[in-house]
């Protein structure tokens, strides 16, 4: 996907603090955390905006934040099966229930700019826990959909997801806080977007353990978000589950120069 792309723009991508071959950060990892670290990167790297930011699952909350935290810079979005305004969250009893019913309006701790977590600053009864999480997910690495990925990137995320890093880059003790203001920034403005090219991908398959209410409460949440820009536009992709960018990476494809042409053409 990214090759096809880069054949008419320019194409960055890169592995957030604690993943792939990116040092672990500073605790805990906010996405203000993540996007202000983002932000660092495409400046000392001399990316100039505005950019076109494509964000799929959880994801899509961090180009969402980035958009919040740096709106000047920021010509347009792509979601790709993004995370939902009010998600689906296991409760204390053990029911399921909404991030909503899990915020507290608990202030989002202030960004860092120094002082990334060490392995040995990890105290050993919650090392022992990362391990174990570990154990438990790095065999899965390449689980259906992610199955068709090419043998090198199928090798590198066995690799990666078997590092505490990763494990620790998904330390965030706010993140239901944080959901919950990218969730009142649209409901306090539902045109927040004003006229920025949008384009929200919402996955065409359910997912395994999906059910028919679920699938029809992410669609009504993607249209929702798509409707935040006046030129905002809800895409399905017939085919494909939550992986859209391997199942149908034509349709991502699509939908970036899309949105490259019409920042272009603001």
């Amino acid at each position: 996907m990214q090759p096809e792309l880069a054949k008419t723009a320019r194409v960055c991508s890169y592995d957030r603090a604690g993943d792939g071959w990116s040092e672990m950060g500073p605790h805990p990892r906010t996405f203000k955390q993540i996007v202000y670290e983002l932000h660092t990167l495409l400046d000392r790297a001399g990316e100039r905006p505005p950019y076109v930011m494509v964000g799929h699952s959880y994801g899509g909350w961090l180009v969402r934040t980035y958009r919040a935290t740096y709106p000047v810079d920021v010509g347009g979005l792509v979601l790709v099966d993004a995370g939902e305004d009010d998600p689906e969250r296991l409760m204390a009893d053990g029911s399921i229930g909404r991030a909503s019913m899990l915020a507290t309006g608990a202030p989002i701790p202030p960004v860092k700019t120094s002082g990334p977590l060490r392995v040995a600053d990890i105290p050993s009864d919650a090392l022992a826990a990362m391990q174990r999480g570990i154990a438990a997910t790095a065999p899965h690495a390449n689980d259906p959909r992610r199955d068709q990925l090419p043998n090198d990137a199928k090798q590198m995320r066995t690799w990666a997801l078997g590092q505490i890093g990763h494990i620790a880059a998904g330390v965030n003790p706010v993140e239901v806080e944080e959901i919950a203001q990218l969730r009142h920034e649209r409901m306090d403005n539902p045109q927040v977007y004003n006229d920025m090219p949008l384009i929200v991908i919402t996955r065409g398959r359910p997912e395994s353990d999906g059910t028919a209410a679920t699938e029809a409460a992410h669609r009504t949440a993607h249209k929702a978000i798509a409707s935040a820009s006046r030129r905002g536009q809800w895409r399905i992709a017939e085919r494909s589950g939550h992986h859209v960018q391997i199942e149908q990476p034509d349709v991502v494809v699509a939908a970036i120069n899309d949105v490259l042409s019409a920042v272009q053409n603001r």
